[in-house]
């Protein structure tokens, strides 16, 4: 897998989004929005298109600085990864199961308000490289990847999910909470929405067939 970096002037958007990541056996410490001896990364970037991150690469880099470009550029599109701060890279054990997710975001240019539409997209996967899908021997229902796009009270929230996080992303949020209807609030493979706009688009591909089969 290759990354590409492209380093450019951040833009600066509503305040900026920060994760924590918790091993399992500290839900009560995330549960309390107490971050500060859990790996964490915040950024105000607002990237034009999907930034993926997985958690190992990240947290044992050498540096608290540091950019990371979009998983894949569009052509001829104005392009903008993520400029990010880590804290407490230490604290990131690779052997450790990370299940428990510290997120905040936050509109600073005007009502707070949990639950709106925020400015980013956040996912995360239980597989590296932030694949959806790890293969036969995992069942998807059981190994789920998550999207939130709503902001969140300040001071963030606690959530824990079924397997370890491996990776992580961020994308823009405006055009996918347009796609969504809303924004999504931990939403599972998706949300229901996405997954139902799929499956009525397979529907209508496979009666079209059948159609022709027919003819």
């Amino acid at each position: 897998m290759v990354l590409i970096f492209v380093l450019r002037p951040q833009r600066q958007g509503n305040g900026n989004i920060t994760v924590a990541f918790f091993p399992t056996t500290e839900e009560a410490t995330c549960k309390e929005d107490n971050i500060a001896n859990a790996a964490s990364l915040t950024t105000s970037t607002i990237p034009t298109d999907f930034v993926c991150f997985n958690l190992t690469d990240l947290f044992a880099q050498s540096s608290d600085n540091g950019s990371q470009g979009l998983w894949k550029i569009p052509d001829d599109t104005t392009n903008q990864g993520v400029d990010y701060l880590l804290r407490n890279r230490g604290s990131y054990n690779a052997n450790t199961n990370y299940t428990n997710v510290w997120y905040q975001q936050v509109n600073q240019t005007g009502d707070i308000k949990s639950g709106s539409d925020g400015t980013w997209v956040f996912y995360t996967y239980a597989f590296e490289d932030c694949i959806q899908n790890g293969g036969d021997a995992f069942e998807l229902s059981d190994f789920p990847w998550f999207e939130t796009s709503c902001q969140t009270e300040e001071g963030g929230e606690c959530q824990q999910l079924p397997q370890p996080v491996k990776s992580f992303a961020f994308g823009p949020a405006a055009g996918y909470n347009a796609n969504h209807g809303k924004c999504e609030v931990w939403a599972k493979m998706g949300g229901a929405s996405t997954l139902n706009r799929r499956s009525s688009a397979l529907l209508v591909v496979a009666a079209t067939m059948a159609v022709f089969l027919i003819v």
